[in-house]
């Protein structure tokens, strides 16, 4: 075998190792973003179910929203908060651009009377 073909066959192994190495790492991260999406989630249904229990107010409400920099409104009967962040998209999803929802229930005084919602999902998905 001469040089030239001993140096090819070089660049060519560290190509494959680098491009192996280079989607080894990508799909770690992923996976890292992918685990505090879903950590976020349970998170946030554990201390909702416990800060926003039937009967809390609007300042259990607020307070809830605002320690989990979660910004809210009201629309209707309901008050609707959405925490955006990135997560490991399911095939089939264009990006891992995902949020988090957080609906809770409301009477006309401001109580909450369900227990509240949350859940998650990626955006641009088929």
């Amino acid at each position: 075998m001469t040089g030239s073909k001993r140096y090819q066959i070089a660049l060519i192994t560290a190509a494959v190792i680098a491009c192996v190495v280079w989607i080894g790492l990508r799909e770690y991260r992923c996976k890292l973003r992918g685990n505090a999406f879903a950590n976020t989630i349970a998170r946030l249904k554990s201390d909702a179910a416990e800060e926003l229990k039937i009967g809390a107010g609007r300042a259990d409400l607020d307070r809830f929203f605002s320690e989990h920099k979660i910004p809210y409104g009201f629309q209707g009967s309901q008050a609707f908060g959405t925490l955006r962040m990135e997560g490991c998209a399911p095939l089939g999803c264009f990006k891992d651009t995902a949020f988090i929802g957080v609906r809770v229930e409301l009477d006309e005084t401001g109580a909450v009377i369900e227990p509240p919602k949350v859940f998650g999902m990626y955006q641009d998905c088929l």
